[in-house]
C-alpha cells in the first residue's frame, strides 16, 4: 500500500532529481554545490565532482579520490577591485583561520579526513579508497564553513576564495600527472599540482562570501576581493598524508 508518507518522499526524490539534473551544466568541473554565501552564518556545502577521467585512448576511469584545499590566509595573494594589492586576508576578514569541518560521509568513497596546518587549523580535507566514483555518476562530498566575517572596517563587498581540488583516478607521482590519471582544478600558481593546457588549468572552485553589513560612508560601492592560495601552501597541503605517511602523490 502506498501510504501519504511514500507519496511524499517520492514527490521529494522526484524533486530533487530535478533540481540535480538542471544544475548538471554548471558542475561539468569540480565545483562546489553553493559557491556564494552569506557572511556570518554556517553554511552547509556539497564539494561536486562532476566528471571522472578518461584517457587518450577512451577509457573512462572511477575517480579513487579527491583533494579540497582552501586558502589558508598566510601568504594567500589578493587582488581588490581587479587589481593586486599587497594587503592580507586579515585586512578584509577578521576571523579567517580555520574555516571549514568535513561532515562525514562514506557515500562514495570509505575513507576521509580534514587537512590541517601545523597551527592545527583546517585547511581543506580529502576523501578516497574504495572503488570510488563510477564514470558515470556525479559525486558529492558534504562539508560546512563556519561563520566568514567581513572585517566592517574595510571596503570590501565580497571576498572571494579561490579553491584547489584535485580529482585522483590513478595513483602517480607528481612528475607524472596528465589528464589520464587526474583532475586538477587548480589555480595557475606555479605548484606541483597543475597541468598545463589542461580544461582545469588555473580554473579552481570558488566560495564567495557577500557582505551582509552595511559598508562605510567613504567605501561608496565597495570593492570585491579575490584571495589565492599560494605555491608553498599547495605543495604543503595538497598531498594526502595517513598517519604521517604521505600516500599521494607516490
Amino acid at each position: 500500500m502506498i501510504t501519504n508518507m511514500s507519496i511524499k518522499k517520492i514527490a521529494l526524490y522526484s524533486l530533487t532529481g530535478v533540481a540535480l539534473a538542471a544544475s548538471q551544466s554548471t558542475f561539468a568541473h569540480t565545483r562546489l554545490q553553493n559557491p556564494v554565501i552569506a557572511e556570518q552564518g554556517t553554511s552547509y556545502n556539497n564539494e561536486v565532482i562532476g566528471h571522472t577521467c578518461t584517457t587518450a585512448g577512451g577509457e573512462h576511469l572511477n575517480v579513487i579520490g579527491t583533494v579540497v584545499v582552501f586558502p589558508d590566509g598566510v601568504d594567500s595573494t589578493l587582488t581588490v577591485g581587479g587589481e593586486a594589492s599587497a594587503k592580507t586576508v586579515a585586512d578584509y576578514v577578521s576571523n579567517w583561520g580555520s574555516p571549514v569541518q568535513l561532515i562525514q560521509n562514506n557515500d562514495v568513497f570509505p575513507m576521509q579526513d580534514e587537512i590541517t596546518d601545523s597551527l592545527g587549523n583546517v585547511v581543506g580535507f580529502w576523501a578516497g579508497a574504495g572503488e570510488g566514483l563510477k564514470h558515470n555518476l556525479t559525486g558529492v562530498i558534504p562539508f560546512r564553513t563556519s561563520a566568514v566575517n567581513i572585517e566592517p572596517t574595510s571596503c570590501a563587498k565580497s571576498v572571494t576564495f579561490r579553491i584547489a581540488i584535485a580529482d585522483v583516478c590513478t595513483l602517480t607521482k607528481d612528475t607524472e600527472f596528465s589528464t589520464d590519471a587526474l583532475n586538477l582544478w587548480t589555480p595557475a600558481v606555479g605548484s606541483k599540482f597543475e597541468i598545463e593546457g589542461s580544461s582545469g588549468y588555473d580554473s579552481p572552485a570558488t566560495l564567495k562570501v557577500e557582505r551582509s553589513s552595511a559598508l562605510p560612508e567613504k567605501c561608496g560601492e565597495g570593492v570585491d576581493v579575490i584571495v589565492t592560495p599560494s605555491a608553498a601552501q599547495l605543495n604543503r597541503d595538497m598531498p594526502v598524508k595517513i598517519n604521517g605517511t604521505q600516500i599521494w602523490p607516490l
